[in-house]
């Protein structure tokens, strides 16, 4: 797995979570993050979680 697609796979999950609610969606975005941190050597959840958001911003200014 890449970068962009656990950043891809985290978006999915919670999109499906903030509609549909649901343990796994929730446990799944909260993996593939976890899986971010650890490829981007970040050392907590906080850190990972901005960092995924500074990359959707850059997504979105493109």
């Amino acid at each position: 797995m890449n970068e962009q697609f656990l950043i891809d796979q985290i978006i999915m999950y919670l999109g499906t979570f903030q509609r549909f609610g649901g343990k796994h969606n929730e446990t799944m975005a909260y993996k593939r993050l976890e899986q971010l941190r650890v490829m981007v050597g970040l050392r907590d959840a906080e850190e990972a979680t901005d960092y995924l958001i500074s990359r959707m911003k850059g997504a979105m200014v493109a």
